[in-house]
Formats: C-alpha cells, structure tokens, sequence
C-alpha cells in the first residue's frame, strides 16, 4: 500500500464544503501563525460560504479541521485580536454554573 504524501490529507480544504468550487488561495485571511501551527479563513466566491480552517503539524503528520462559519471576514478579524480566555475565566464560569440554581432558559 502506498504511504499517502504529506499534504494528501489537505485535499479536502482546497475546495468550499458546501458547493464544491474551488477557494482561491490568495484571497485566504490569515488569522494566526506559530510554529508549526497555522488558522485561516476562506470565503467561497461562488456561494459566500465561510470556513474557518486550522492545519498544524503534529508528530504523525499534518492534522487539519475545516468548519463552516457565519463569521465574515471583519468579524473573525476582531475575534482573534482579542486575549484568550484564561483558565481561571473558564473555572470560574464553571463555579457560577454549579451553584446556578435555574434552568439553561433562565442563562439565555
């Protein structure tokens, strides 16, 4: 059995999801660059559609994950200008949800 180039596995991300047109490349956001890990942001010409893809390099190989958004270009811009959630944010989200006494509806 052939072993399947490096890049063979990234196919899928050349084309949009939903329509199948190809994406063109130069028209790609990127959003964030280190190391070997790299998150960009397509926008399909032919039906508008938006991805959000992230390609890193791992041990084994190259690992991607594409998923559709609804966040336009300026959008997605602004998200990732801004911190990171911390993990004492993210515990202390978890604390306010333990003690939360109402339903989910109640959040919203």
């Amino acid at each position: 059995m052939k072993t399947p180039a490096p890049v063979d596995n990234l196919e899928h991300l050349t084309k949009c999801p939903l329509c199948s047109k190809k994406y063109h490349f130069s028209k790609a956001l990127i959003l964030d660059e280190e190391d070997d890990r790299t998150t960009f942001h397509l926008t399909c010409e032919s039906c508008q559609t938006s991805t959000l893809v992230f390609v890193s390099m791992g041990q084994f190989g190259i690992v991607s994950l594409g998923m559709v958004t609804d966040l336009d270009r300026n959008e997605v811009k602004q998200l990732f200008k801004n911190e990171a959630i911390s993990a004492d944010q993210v515990l202390e989200v978890h604390d306010f949800m333990k003690k939360f006494e109402c339903s989910a509806k109640d959040l919203i």
